[in-house]
C-alpha cells in the first residue's frame, strides 16, 4: 500500500469508530431501560456469552423482569432470525399441548441435535410414533415391567454401590457422587435397560471411562450451539476447530461403542435362539427395550437407526437419571429435618428385611415423592426445550412467532416462578406438594413440565420415578451425606443439568436402631 494511502486508511478506520460509538450511545440511550441491551452490529450476544457459565440462572433472571417472555436479538451479520425465549405456563401449555402441530422438533433441532440421529428425542411424524408405539409395546409384553425396573437398580446398588460407600464411610475419605453415579449406577443401569446386556458380566469387555467422556463432551457441544448463532458453530464445523471438532471425535469414539453393543446384542440373542431359550419376564438378556427391535426379521432396521434408538434412549435413562440423584442428595444432606421425614416415612412403612420392593409399598411413600418433585422442580433434568414454528403463530403472552422461528422454553424458570409457587418459591419445600388430608398435590404440566407435556410427554416417567425412590431408600437406609465444606455448587453446562464441579461429600454410616 502506497504511504499516501494510509492516512486514508486510517481516516476511514476512525470514521467508523466514530460512527460506531455513536450508534453505541444512541442505542444505549434509546435502550436504557430494557431487559438487555441490543447493541448495534452484534445484537444481545455479549451479555449472553459473559453470562453462559451461569445461563440457565441469567436467562431466569431475564424472564422475571420481562413477564415471562422475552425476544432475544441475534447478532445482524450472522441471519440467524431471533428467537424467543419463555417460561410462561399459559406459553408452554400452547406449545406442548393446544398448538402442538404446529411446533414440531423441526429441522432446525435436528441440526443442532444431530448426534442424537433418527431416535426418539430428536424426531417428528411417524419415525416418532414408530418408536413411541415400540417404548409402549415393550413395557407391555413384559408383565413384571415396573417390578423389574426396582429390581434391577436395587441390584445394582447393593451389589456394587453400597459395597462402595461402605468402604469409604470406614476410610473417611471424600467421595464425589455425581462421577460415582454416572460410573457405578446410571451407565451401567443405562445400557441394561437399553440393551439387554449386564456391563458387568463378564464377557462384557468394553472399557466405559472412555465412552462417557465421549458422551460427555458430545452434550457439551450440542450446549455450545444453543449459545452461539448458528452460523459461528457451523463455520467451526466446516473449519473442524473448537467445540465442533471436540464433538466430530467424541462422536467416533461413542458410535463405536454403540455400535459394538448392538454386535454383542446380536449376538447374545442368536446364541439364546440356537439354544432355545425361553423368553421370561425377569430375564435380563431379553428385557432391554433393543431386543423388540432386533426380533424384526421381516424388515430388519438398520444398525444405523437401531444405534440412534439406543443412544436416544441412554441418553434419556443415564443422564437425566444421574443428575436427579446428584441434586437429590444434595438437597437431603442439606435439609436435616426433610432427610429425618423420609426416615421416618420409610421405617412407617417399609419392612427393614425386605430385599426388594413392590409398587404399592414405593406409593405408599408420599413425602419421599414430595421430595423427588420438588428436586425436579428447583433443578429439572432437562432444564430446557425448544421448537421451531412451523407456520405463523401468535402466543398466548402476544408475542408474535414467525415461520421458521426458534422458541426456547425455560422448565428452569418455570419452576421458580411466585406466580405458580409462591413467595417461597426459591425454597427446598416438599410439603408443597402434600394436601391437608397426605394425599399429593396434582399441577398441570403446563405448570410444572418437568417430563414435558401434551403428546409429547415423557415415556419413561414411571421409570424415572420408580428408580428415583428405590435409590433414595436403598442409600438412606444406611448412609447419610456430608458436602464438603466450601465445595462450590451450580449447574453443569450441558444438555441434562448435573453438577458443574460435581458433589464431593463425606460418607457417614447410619447408625441402626
Amino acid at each position: 500500500m502506497a504511504l499516501e494511502n494510509i492516512g486514508y486508511v486510517e481516516a476511514a478506520l476512525g470514521g467508523a469508530a466514530v460512527v460506531y460509538f455513536l450508534m453505541v450511545v444512541h442505542h444505549w440511550w434509546r435502550d436504557r431501560n430494557a431487559v438487555i441491551m441490543a447493541w448495534p452490529v452484534v445484537g444481545m450476544l455479549p451479555q449472553l456469552l459473559l453470562n453462559a457459565s451461569l445461563i440457565h440462572d441469567y436467562a431466569n433472571e431475564i424472564l422475571k423482569k420481562s413477564g415471562g417472555t422475552f425476544v432475544f436479538k441475534n447478532p445482524w451479520f450472522t441471519g440467524d432470525s431471533d428467537f424467543i425465549i419463555t417460561s410462561s405456563p399459559s406459553n408452554i401449555e400452547h406449545i406442548l399441548t393446544s398448538n402442538f402441530a404446529n411446533y414440531p422438533k423441526g429441522e432446525e433441532f435436528r441440526e443442532v441435535f444431530d448426534p442424537l440421529g433418527d431416535g426418539i428425542l430428536n424426531v417428528d411424524s411417524d419415525l416418532w410414533r414408530l418408536q413411541r408405539k415400540m417404548f409402549q409395546l415393550w413395557s407391555r409384553r413384559h408383565k413384571k415391567f415396573v417390578s423389574f425396573i426396582a429390581k434391577t437398580i436395587h441390584h445394582k446398588l447393593v451389589d456394587h454401590f453400597i459395597p462402595f460407600l461402605d468402604n469409604h464411610s470406614q476410610t473417611g475419605l471424600q467421595v464425589d457422587l455425581q462421577e460415582s453415579f454416572q460410573r457405578m449406577i446410571t451407565f451401567d443401569n443405562a445400557i441394561l435397560l437399553t440393551m439387554g446386556v449386564n456391563p458387568t458380566s463378564h464377557w462384557f469387555q468394553l472399557p466405559q471411562v472412555e465412552y462417557q467422556k465421549a458422551f460427555e463432551d458430545m452434550q457439551k457441544a450440542v450446549i455450545q450451539r444453543h449459545i452461539l448463532p448458528q452460523s459461528f458453530w457451523k463455520l467451526q464445523r466446516w473449519l473442524k476447530i473448537g467445540g465442533e471438532a471436540k464433538l466430530a471425535k467424541a462422536r467416533k469414539i461413542f458410535d463405536e461403542f454403540m455400535f459394538r453393543c448392538i454386535s454383542l446384542k446380536q449376538e447374545q440373542l442368536a446364541m439364546n435362539s440356537i439354544n432355545n431359550t425361553k423368553e421370561e419376564d425377569d430375564d435380563e438378556a431379553h428385557f432391554g427395550m433393543l431386543s423388540i427391535y432386533l426380533e424384526e426379521k421381516e424388515k430388519p432396521y438398520s444398525t444405523k437407526f437401531l444405534k440412534d434408538v439406543a443412544m436416544d434412549f441412554m441418553a434419556a435413562s443415564r443422564d437425566t437419571f444421574s443428575s436427579s440423584l446428584t441434586w437429590f442428595f444434595w438437597v437431603v444432606a442439606t435439609h436435616p429435618t426433610v432427610e429425618t421425614k423420609i426416615i421416618e416415612e420409610m421405617k412407617q412403612y417399609l419392612d427393614p428385611r425386605s430385599t426388594s420392593f413392590g409398587v404399592e409399598e414405593l406409593n405408599k411413600l408420599i413425602y419421599l415423592q414430595a421430595a423427588v418433585y420438588e428436586t425436579f422442580r428447583l433443578y429439572p433434568p432437562l432444564p430446557f426445550n425448544h421448537k421451531t414454528a412451523d407456520k405463523d403463530d401468535i402466543l398466548p403472552s402476544g408475542h408474535r412467532v414467525k415461520k421458521k422461528q426458534r422458541v426456547l422454553m425455560s422448565f428452569y424458570s418455570t419452576g421458580r416462578m411466585e406466580e405458580i409457587w409462591g413467595k417461597d418459591c426459591l425454597e427446598f419445600k416438599p410439603e408443597r406438594w402434600i394436601t391437608e388430608e397426605g394425599g399429593f398435590v396434582y399441577v398441570p404440566s403446563h405448570k410444572y413440565p418437568i417430563f414435558n407435556g401434551g403428546p409429547r410427554t415423557c415415556l419413561g416417567k414411571d421409570m424415572t420415578l420408580i428408580q428415583m425412590k428405590v435409590a433414595a431408600i436403598t442409600i438412606l437406609a444406611k448412609y447419610s451425606f456430608q458436602v464438603v465444606v466450601g465445595h462450590p455448587i451450580s449447574p453443569s453446562l450441558t444438555v441434562t443439568m448435573g453438577m458443574k464441579s460435581g458433589l464431593v461429600v463425606k460418607v457417614l454410616k447410619r447408625c441402626s436402631s
